[in-house]
């Protein structure tokens, strides 16, 4: 798994760098031959200095902001979504062109995924859609942020709810509430079918999932109820 995983950030990189986007990577405990190789792609590389998921994700969204301050526009990816790239600029295309601070990405179908999986985020979209109103793929990681938006997720605690997947998330809802103008581009983004092999039946991949879905349907529910007093 370790080493499936290595390829798909590969591949994520390799097409972050040929479509002309900079890159910000948030490391621990990697090889040095790994980081020379990442450095010599033009790679920004940020040693990891918390511990924590929520943590670790505002780290790579400060070091972005840190070493991109005249940025427009960042992206937030997963490196195992080497397919969601080819989305990034058509999103900031959009949100130019709305003048948006805030982008969505919602996916038009599931089929790409295991089973399981696709339940799991398929409910997750259902119960956010019904509760702000448009359909929105609320559990999909991915995202576009500008400087307005991206103090949202860095000024998130997460102590209410945990602060693991929540904590790119629940600040969506903030900007949402807010008024604040965003974007949605339904994209057919497509799983990668090692990953979907992987995982499907994955007993240990399942039980993630529970604790994915009680961490984002507790804290999506409650916390667009305190919104919304």
């Amino acid at each position: 798994m370790k080493e499936l995983e290595a390829k798909f950030f590969f591949d994520t990189v390799y097409r972050i760098l040929d479509a002309g986007l900079s890159l910000v990577v948030i490391h621990i405990e990697t090889r040095d031959s790994v980081l020379m190789m990442l450095q010599k792609l033009g790679v920004i590389l940020v040693e990891q200095q918390t511990m924590g998921m929520g943590n670790i994700r505002r780290e790579a969204l400060s070091g972005s902001r840190m070493h991109f301050p005249n940025a427009q526009y960042f992206c937030w990816l997963e490196p195992e979504k080497p397919d969601l790239v080819r989305f990034i600029v058509p999103m900031a295309n959009q949100m130019k062109k709305t003048q948006s601070d805030f982008g969505i990405f919602n996916r038009i179908d599931m089929a790409s995924y295991p089973t399981e999986q696709a339940h799991y985020y398929l409910f997750c979209r259902a119960v956010a859609t019904q509760l702000v109103g448009f359909d929105i793929d609320y559990a999909f990681g991915p995202m576009m942020m500008t400087p307005a938006t991206i103090s949202f997720f860095l000024e998130y605690s997460g102590g209410r709810y945990g602060d693991k997947w929540d904590s790119i998330l629940v600040p969506r809802l903030r900007i949402i509430k807010g008024g604040i103008k965003f974007s949605v581009l339904p994209v057919n983004f497509q799983n990668d079918e090692r990953m979907t092999r992987v995982e499907s039946g994955n007993v240990a991949i399942t039980l993630k999932r529970l604790e994915q879905f009680n961490n984002v349907i507790p804290s999506l529910i409650a916390e667009w109820q305190f919104l919304n007093e």
